[in-house]
């Protein structure tokens, strides 16, 4: 058994001060909280509806965009521009091209059947 020589710490009289309790937050505070998170609450929903009644809103969008002519412009754009210039192996642009091209035969063929019928 060892003794260890250190003196013993000194005994004070004096207390230290106890550690006092935290107070709540005062009510009025917490009912000014939640109306912050209520008013953002409310302004998220605002932001929400406003953009589902301009997503829903088409006026501004013309049928013309949805067009035979110009899917057709768009789909001889892709064989003749985008897909040579595509990097895929040669059996995947075939297989691209050969779809393309069928597509395009279609629309024309459709469209032939319309202007007979209107006819």
């Amino acid at each position: 058994m060892r003794i260890d020589p250190r003196p013993a710490l000194p005994v004070t009289a004096d207390k230290t001060a106890g550690v006092q309790a935290l107070q709540p937050a005062a009510h009025r505070q917490g009912a000014r909280f939640e109306a912050v998170l209520s008013k953002r609450e409310v302004a998220a929903r605002r932001s929400l509806r406003s953009d589902v009644e301009q997503s829903s809103n088409a006026a501004g969008i013309s049928a013309e965009l949805f067009g035979s002519t110009r899917s057709l412009e768009i789909l001889e754009y892709v064989l003749d521009s985008v897909l040579p210039a595509l990097d895929a192996e040669p059996e995947i642009k075939a297989l691209a091209h050969e779809l393309i091209s069928e597509e395009i035969d279609m629309r024309r063929t459709l469209e032939q059947q319309r202007a007979e019928v209107q006819a």
